[in-house]
């Protein structure tokens, strides 16, 4: 049984690697700090990942995940200290033909400080992109995201591609969201440098009149990926933000727009733990 359970996954990779990375990452949990002189941000995060064959070689895709930021000043403790997300995700792959495919999600999320949960807390996103399959080297997708913010609908076209560029070497994204160049430098580890951006919101509390804070960050990392075994994966991340925002919108007179201005550009290291199943190995 152990043998088919590995064997089913192994062939659903070449599938799930769309998603803009060779791998597909049935688990993880991982936490990622930020740090300066007068404050920190940790963020704790965790996920879930479950492709299912259905008939025809087509397959469903069930996942969930849970991330919390922690906000701490040394001088003044912040009003607002804690926000977080917990999203489900349903959705599909089709496999068109041998070269194309279609992947769609629907997104569903609470996205708030936790302190007085109610449906203005909920947001829906929906992702769905086509791939396609040049050679057994390069391999490119088209789609679009949509998520409905607290400021309003988030709706951007989506680019992805995949470029094997030697037995080693490859570079990987899906824009504008995330860019990797990555290199094998055994058979166990991986070194690599990353680009992420994330625009997202969370709604507040109602003493503060269900205000929201947006965050946004730009995010350059360098990272070390080593595979204790042919799942398990241990990872490292060191980078800076240059850009990280966030502003406090629609509340009462408690807080100011600019009140969290100081948790802004810092350097950021993560660590964490995976179950991951590459594609090129």
């Amino acid at each position: 049984m152990k043998k088919y359970i590995y064997t089913l996954i192994v062939s659903v990779l070449p599938q799930f690697s769309t998603f803009s990375q060779p791998y597909t990452e049935l688990g993880t949990l991982k936490l990622q700090k930020y740090s300066s002189d007068k404050n920190e941000t940790n963020e704790y995060s965790a996920a879930v990942f479950i492709p299912m064959v259905t008939k025809k070689n087509n397959y469903l895709i069930l996942g969930a995940g849970y991330n919390k930021l922690s906000l701490k000043n040394s001088l003044n403790k912040p009003l607002i200290s804690n926000l977080g997300a917990l999203s489900i995700q349903l959705g599909g792959l089709i496999n068109l033909n041998n070269d194309w495919s279609l992947t769609g999600m629907m997104i569903q999320k609470i996205s708030s400080d936790f302190e007085d949960l109610s449906k203005k807390d909920y947001q829906i996103g929906a992702i769905g992109f086509l791939t396609k399959k040049l050679n057994k080297h390069v391999k490119y997708k088209l789609g679009l995201f949509y998520n409905q913010e607290f400021w309003g609908p988030q709706i951007f076209p989506i680019l992805g591609f995949d470029f094997i560029l030697s037995d080693k070497l490859r570079f990987f994204g899906l824009l504008p969201r995330i860019m990797t160049l990555e290199y094998q430098i055994s058979k166990s580890g991986y070194l690599g440098f990353k680009f992420n951006m994330k625009r997202t919101s969370y709604r507040l509390a109602q003493q503060y009149t269900h205000g929201y804070v947006q965050e946004f960050k730009i995010e350059t990392q360098g990272y070390i990926d080593y595979y204790l075994s042919d799942v398990l994966t241990l990872f490292g991340t060191f980078g800076y933000a240059p850009i990280r925002t966030y502003k406090i919108f629609e509340t009462s007179d408690i807080l100011s727009e600019d009140y969290l201005a100081e948790f802004d550009n810092q350097i950021m290291a993560q660590v964490g733990l995976a179950i991951r199943i590459r594609s090129d190995n």
